[in-house]
């Protein structure tokens, strides 16, 4: 199954869902990401099931593809390898980093401060040995398909 993501685009989500394909919004602070939309499939023959209509979305739209390497047999879920290094605060945290991009409403729903807000993206980003914020975006959405 191939997923989309609408990065601040309603505009966007509702020109793939009209096309019949299903469109996640997320929120992005990130300029590069507004607008935007990404895309992760699941099989070859999505790829190629969705080429016309990519084709279609790429003349409107920014459009990131996520590949994500087949698995071998004998090899572990690495999403769930790296996620199970993660606290259920911090799988919280980053549900909410995900879906919701406001600072203010995080820290209010988690209870945290906003010093504890960065501290926690931090540690986080150390865990997974990731360098920013927006990578932290991609990896959550190819290991926790959220």
């Amino acid at each position: 199954m191939i997923r989309f993501y609408s990065f601040s685009s309603a505009a966007a989500r509702d020109f793939i869902e009209a096309a019949g394909w299903r469109c996640t919004m997320l929120e992005s602070s990130h300029e590069r990401l507004r607008g935007a939309v990404a895309l992760a499939p699941g099989r070859e023959g999505d790829l190629l099931r969705a080429a016309s209509f990519l084709d279609r979305l790429s003349s409107r739209h920014t459009v990131y593809l996520v590949l994500i390497p087949p698995r071998r047999a004998g090899d572990g879920l690495v999403s769930r390898q790296l996620a199970s290094a993660l606290s259920g605060k911090e799988c919280e945290f980053i549900h909410h980093f995900i879906s919701d991009d406001v600072v203010k409403k995080t820290l209010c729903e988690l209870g945290i401060s906003k010093s504890g807000y960065y501290k926690m993206l931090k540690r986080i980003l150390g865990k997974l040995d990731l360098p920013s914020a927006e990578h932290l975006r991609f990896w959550a959405l190819i290991n926790l398909s959220l």
